[in-house]
């Protein structure tokens, strides 16, 4: 999901860009093209089946956002998605307690991929060891992973759950044993690579639970902010190239955290200067996100050609509507966007005959750039689009639904 999207077969940056056309935007089809992902894929997506949840996310979130989820996706099926996204779920095994809490184990819980051979049951099924647990048949390597856990969050609580099974406990534990002395995080515990995409997991996952306990929040803002680059933009680790990915993993972690991480060094150190707040800088810096706020809403706007551009010189591509969009949004600045230029973009890259978005112009469709497509005209305002929520990337329906009616937020004040 949060992979760079910039491999080296990209089109030349240098080709001018094609001219704005208005389109039409084909909702129907893109309704067809999800719905067909949710039965069957093409071959080239045999070597991402350990990733299946986050393609699950990406066709259920499409047509959530189109607006038709409930009247495609029986309810049944539904029922049937949550069970095996319940059965993906790592948590403690009651019959080796000694063994589960030991450190070595302390980060293996969350969910995970379907790739521990275990069968599915159906619902239907007697509802005894359904592989949900890390019992001592299982090995290290068969461990939640923190992007997995975040996606597999969204979609309970897209398709109606209250997550009143989730193992909250076990996942806060998780979470504190995968983040780095540096502040960020790894995703899980058999790979050491830490950079600001697993951070932006922690922080949703923490949100979508309520409980920032598994959340070392002044280690993290330390690490954003060392990410943040010479131009204002993000990189995905310190002392590497800003990047459209990067920079939407920062600003919605900040946003997801709120409060003074939504502040950037520029303007506390200005109104110090000028003998506002002086007192007080040296504490509140350490509790700022950004190093120059401004600089980062700049450096997203500086993105945009027709539709917006990951990198800088680098060709304009769909994904990157919503990277780049869902920073702008989060830093209230969508009135920025040329919207006719990024929308004539992405009607150009949708495919008119089978629906769905592709990479750029006249490239086959794919799930990824599909749901990005949707959420960037989303962002816009697109008819026939539902609202989204740029930090936690679901539909606003679904955002009330996480705090109306799931068990960790409905009896809160």
């Amino acid at each position: 999901m949060l992979n760079n999207q910039d491999p080296t077969t990209a089109p030349a940056a240098s080709h001018p860009e094609r001219p704005v056309l208005k389109g039409k935007f084909e909702r129907e089809k893109h309704i067809q093209y999800f719905k067909r992902t949710l039965q069957m894929l093409p071959e080239p997506y045999a070597s991402m089946d350990t990733q299946r949840m986050t393609l699950g996310m990406f066709a259920l979130g499409g047509l959530e956002l189109l607006g038709v989820l409930e009247e495609t996706v029986s309810e049944a099926n539904r029922k049937d998605w949550v069970e095996w996204i319940y059965s993906q779920q790592r948590i403690p095994d009651d019959s080796s307690d000694k063994e589960s809490s030991s450190e070595s184990r302390e980060a293996l819980y969350g969910f995970g991929g379907p790739f521990s051979g275990i069968p599915f049951q159906d619902r239907s099924e007697p509802k005894t060891n359904q592989g949900c647990e890390c019992g001592v048949h299982k090995t290290v390597y068969d461990t939640a992973h923190i992007t997995v856990t975040y996606t597999a969050l969204l979609l309970l609580v897209l398709l109606g759950d209250d997550l009143s099974r989730v193992a909250k406990e076990p996942i806060l534990r998780s979470l504190r044993k995968l983040q780095q002395p540096s502040g960020c995080f790894i995703p899980c515990v058999t790979d050491y690579e830490p950079d600001l995409r697993f951070m932006y997991c922690a922080a949703a996952i923490s949100r979508i639970l309520n409980d920032w306990s598994g959340f070392d929040r002044p280690s993290a803002l330390q690490y954003i902010r060392e990410c943040q680059t010479y131009d204002h933009g993000f990189s995905q680790s310190p002392q590497q190239e800003a990047h459209g990915g990067s920079a939407y993993c920062a600003v919605a972690t900040l946003g997801l955290l709120g409060g003074e991480a939504f502040e950037d060094l520029k303007t506390l150190a200005r109104n110090a200067r000028e003998g506002k707040d002086e007192e007080a800088f040296e504490q509140r810096k350490l509790r700022t996100g950004f190093v120059d706020k401004e600089g980062t809403r700049r450096w997203c706007l500086q993105r945009q050609t027709t539709g917006f551009q990951g990198r800088i010189g680098k060709p304009t591509d769909t994904c990157y509507s919503f990277w780049i969009g869902g920073a702008v949004a989060a830093l209230g600045s969508m009135d920025l966007v040329n919207y006719e230029c990024n929308r004539g973009f992405l009607m150009e890259t949708q495919n008119k005959h089978i629906g769905g978005f592709g990479k750029w112009v006249d490239t086959f469709p794919d799930v990824l750039h599909s749901y990005m497509g949707i959420a960037a005209l989303s962002l816009m305002g697109e008819p026939g689009i539902l609202p989204l929520d740029p930090l936690l990337n679901i539909s606003r329906r679904m955002e009330e639904r996480l705090y109306t009616q799931t068990v960790f937020w409905r009896n809160t004040a």
